[in-house]
């Protein structure tokens, strides 16, 4: 094997191949839900507020129970929580389907799936990031924290085409039969792997402390600026806020070029993924942050195109930094915790992304109606300056600290 951290090495290893594809179909059936889901509340209110309140119901638990759900996956077998979070998830999904086949869905209780969606994947999320500790090698982790990110980013895609198909031929129901389906093969696959050579550090059972990771994270300066980098990639990826906006009334343009250009920030997405997947090494902090940095100009530059043309190179060059980035920074953060500590460091890593997607996609939407479209978009890009730019003086003060002292 030529170099250790390459895709093709991460997918060498059965127990991770068997859990990256079970990824591809559940990362798919969660989206189709979720258009699902939207579908049923645009039928049911008709409210853009109502619809808003999907969002806040899945990722609320992901923000208050961080801290707290940390501490299970840090003290407790990862791939039975995952079997159990996949059982989970199964009936969520056969539970909606059912009622709304029935007839008896109604806003409360989608509500309800909602908050309880985001219950379980307040366990899930960080779960299933550390248990690739758990087979695979620690240098083949940024491949397939890149890996990942190409199966989210393309779930992006499938999920919602599926959705539109399914809703256009057989309704509503099929979608959330579909969800629950997908995670069978990912239930069947850590049921596979329950002979897995395991890569856990013997010291992983030691007890923690319930807030020991927030301790440690905020005591580790570039890991702070890496989780607040991360939540700014949160406002970028809320196109859904911004991007309408500046299709119709920045070039006054049409709903189509509006759909032309999300796609094109995907497949921008798509191939920063496929960058990260060629990752060799851990990450260290400064090319972390410069990414960010670099990544932070070229979406200011793309807010400020005259034309769509640009605007549309511009999206896909910021979907390719923002991903890159992102996987970069996972890593990161993932590698410089301390073992016992690694699920509740990778709670609060969720709680920065997505927890905090519902606040910075709202951010963005007040700059964009009190200043413009333009600004709205742009100020994610200059809080990746200003972030960053902040990570790199703390880093020279700090070392200049270390050389007088």
């Amino acid at each position: 094997m030529s170099e250790p951290s390459t895709a093709r090495a991460a997918l060498a290893v059965r127990p991770y191949r068997r859990w990256f594809v079970s990824q591809i179909f559940s990362a798919s059936g969660t989206s189709t839900q979720l258009i699902g889901m939207a579908w049923l509340v645009t039928q049911t209110t008709g409210s853009g507020i109502a619809l808003a309140g999907i969002t806040f119901a899945i990722y609320l638990p992901v923000l208050v129970l961080g801290p707290f759900v940390g501490v299970l996956v840090d003290r407790f077998d990862r791939r039975r929580l995952l079997v159990w979070t996949q059982v989970a998830f199964i009936a969520i999904g056969t539970l909606l389907a059912v009622v709304t086949a029935l007839g008896y869905e109604s806003l409360p209780f989608i509500y309800a799936i909602g908050i309880a969606t985001g219950l379980v994947n307040s366990i899930d999320a960080p779960a299933r990031q550390v248990y690739l500790m758990d087979v695979l090698d620690h240098r083949l982790l940024p491949s397939a924290i890149g890996l990942y990110e190409v199966v989210m980013n393309s779930a992006r895609v499938v999920g919602p085409a599926l959705a539109g198909l399914l809703l256009a031929t057989v309704g509503i129901v099929p979608c959330f039969v579909f969800n629950a389906v997908s995670f069978v093969p990912a239930l069947i696959a850590l049921i596979l792997n329950r002979q897995a050579v395991s890569q856990r550090e013997a010291h992983r059972e030691r007890r923690t402390g319930l807030l020991e990771g927030i301790r440690w994270a905020t005591r580790t300066p570039p890991v702070v600026v890496t989780l607040v980098l991360a939540s700014v990639s949160g406002m970028l990826f809320n196109l859904t806020v911004t991007l309408p906006l500046i299709t119709t009334k920045t070039f006054a343009l049409d709903g189509g070029v509006y759909g032309t250009l999300t796609a094109v920030f995907g497949i921008g997405a798509l191939l920063g993924a496929l960058r990260a997947t060629m990752q060799s090494g851990a990450p260290v902090f400064a090319p972390t942050a410069m990414l960010a940095l670099g990544t932070g100009l070229v979406v200011i530059a793309t807010a400020l195109a005259p034309n769509v043309w640009l605007f549309g190179l511009g999206l896909a060059a910021s979907g390719a930094g923002s991903i890159w980035f992102i996987a970069r920074a996972n890593a990161f953060v993932q590698l410089s915790a301390p073992a016992a500590i690694r699920g509740q460091v990778m709670s609060i890593w969720n709680m920065a992304i997505p927890g905090m997607n519902p606040f910075t996609g709202l951010l963005a939407g007040v700059v964009a109606d009190a200043v413009s479209p333009r600004a709205g978009f742009g100020l994610s890009g200059a809080l990746y300056v200003l972030v960053a730019a902040m990570g790199f003086l703390g880093m020279v003060l700090s070392r200049r600290s270390r050389h007088a002292g």
